[in-house]
């Protein structure tokens, strides 16, 4: 079992949301700092990828609409209200089948959360598909990791990052998105991630995407740095 960090008490529930892509942009922002140093949250996101990763990759990605999101998101933050004011025995089976039935774990109300989202972005896919309206996929030149591969989703000028057969960055760091702008250097953004088991990885992309020439990744102190100190894993070229 991983331990938790500071602040889990307070975003543990949060892990569907986030993978859901239901979070505003302060609550993304400051649950991707709090999953930097948090196990447990991570571990929690690195079981639930498999699922949000569930759609045939030949599909480009698209974002849902915003109605489909917020009516999904209703719907799991209404059990999760449910829930709450039923106490902690609600998701236990009744007394008199506890022997037979274990306690249902806690990861449900996150994992039917993973679940919505994939058949959310499947809709999504589908509706924008028939209106014409597909996003655009960067493939990242990646160095130091052989057969890993790092694209860069993006619709509009919002972008998410996603990975496959990634390494782990050494002992006490993370990897941290960077944005690079003609003419300036790379800007820090708060994207902090950490790899799965298989090297399977997900991070939203900060901010406005619509005058960024490159998505850079590198790996840097847990945290994250205002400016590159590790090797560069990832270049994507959007220009």
């Amino acid at each position: 079992m991983q331990t938790s960090g500071p602040g889990h008490e307070h975003w543990h529930d949060a892990t569907g949301a986030y993978l859901l892509g239901a979070l505003d942009e302060g609550e993304r922002v400051a649950f991707e700092a709090h999953l930097a140093g948090c196990p447990a949250c991570r571990e929690e996101v690195e079981a639930l990828l498999p699922a949000a990763q569930a759609l045939p990759i030949s599909v480009d990605p698209v974002t849902p609409p915003p109605s489909l999101k917020a009516r999904i998101m209703a719907d799991v933050e209404r059990e999760a209200s449910l829930l709450a004011a039923a106490g902690p025995e609600a998701d236990r089976p009744p007394a008199r089948r506890r022997r037979r039935s274990p306690r249902i774990p806690r990861l449900v109300p996150a994992a039917r959360a993973a679940a919505l989202l994939v058949v959310g972005v499947a809709i999504g896919v589908g509706v924008s598909a028939l209106r014409g309206e597909p996003g655009r996929t960067v493939v990242a030149e990646v160095s130091g990791a052989p057969g890993a591969t790092v694209q860069v989703e993006l619709d509009g000028d919002e972008g998410r990052l996603t990975a496959r057969g990634l390494p782990a960055p050494p002992s006490g760091r993370v990897y941290q998105v960077w944005l690079k702008r003609d003419g300036h250097a790379p800007e820090p953004t708060a994207a902090l991630f950490l790899p799965s088991r298989d090297g399977a990885a997900t991070a939203s992309v900060p901010g406005s995407l619509d005058d960024v020439d490159q998505v850079m990744v590198t790996d840097e102190p847990d945290g994250g740095s205002p400016q590159p100190t590790g090797d560069l894993l990832a270049v994507a070229n959007l220009s």
